[in-house]
């Protein structure tokens, strides 16, 4: 372990209710690790000034371990990365910035792993074919596009209220080699059974009418990225038929403990006996979750 201490934080505007700094700060707690994280409000006009002073904010980029990055600077910070991994490259945008030794910027893409990994939770196994349904197509359907290509799916469909809206998503799609088609919101309830997984990234209320309208049974596993009001009335009446549901929580903690691994990578002598599944459980507790 260095006997240095390594700075990170959370970004974007608003942040002052993010769950984040609890979330990291009870995993560097448990892993001893000398990371202080915290959060700074930085608006999409503060991004380039933000980065030109982090010399200036921390000593120096050196001892910055990284940030996690929420909205509204995901694509926007895309430009300052000294490199970018495969994953944003395709995506277009990023939601952690790692820094190496040399203090060189490294933009990954974490939310994709929330969102496989959530949806583990809710009971998902395995898929040789098969499809996922995605409400919305803003930056969180993107990763869940990215997600259904790692999940062994081979189609996604866009459920969305304007589908010009659905470009980026559906090129999205090409570059992972998934078939891909859009629909509109209302023929979603028709369509639910025929899904391996679904993934709700509409903001809160949006798909509440929804909810009045789904199949009593047969409803596949359910990430609804919204955490705050939670249940919403789509995960709740998904509950009422037997079926699983994820919350924006729980694909918080996921991308959230792949984040951890990346900063810690730097700070740990050796990151590799690290007991991630405890340090998951902390982070959990941090965020009242129970993932046993």
């Amino acid at each position: 372990m260095t006997d240095q201490t390594y700075h990170a934080a959370v970004l974007g505007s608003p942040i002052a209710h993010s769950k984040s700094p609890a979330m990291h700060q009870a995993a560097y707690q448990y892993l001893q690790a000398p990371i202080d994280y915290d959060r700074f409000e930085v608006a999409v006009n503060q991004a380039a000034e933000f980065f030109a002073s982090l010399d200036q904010r921390f000593g120096s980029r050196r001892r910055l371990a990284g940030f996690s990055v929420t909205m509204p600077l995901k694509a926007v910070l895309v430009p300052h990365m000294d490199h970018l991994s495969t994953r944003v490259q395709r995506l277009g945008v990023l939601n952690t910035v790692v820094f190496d030794e040399h203090g060189a910027a490294y933009g990954y893409n974490t939310d994709v792993d929330g969102v496989r990994l959530a949806l583990a939770q809710a009971g998902f196994t395995s898929a040789a074919g098969g499809s996922m349904g995605i409400l919305g197509a803003g930056g969180t359907a993107t990763a869940a596009v990215a997600a259904a290509a790692d999940m062994g799916l081979t189609q996604v469909v866009l459920y969305v209220r304007n589908p010009q809206r659905a470009q980026d998503a559906l090129e999205v799609a090409e570059h992972f080699g998934l078939e891909a088609r859009v629909e509109r919101l209302e023929t979603f309830v028709q369509q639910v059974v025929h899904h391996a997984a679904v993934v709700a990234t509409l903001p809160a209320h949006a798909a509440d009418a929804l909810a009045t309208e789904l199949p009593s049974a047969g409803l596949p596993p359910l990430l609804d990225v919204i955490y705050d009001p939670w249940p919403t009335a789509l995960a709740a009446a998904w509950q009422t038929t037997g079926a699983r549901v994820a919350s924006g929580l729980d694909m918080l903690l996921y991308q959230g403990v792949e984040q951890a691994k990346l900063f810690t990578q730097k700070v740990v002598v050796n990151p590799e006996t690290i007991d991630w599944d405890t340090a998951t459980q902390h982070m959990a507790a941090a965020l009242a979750l129970d993932v046993s």
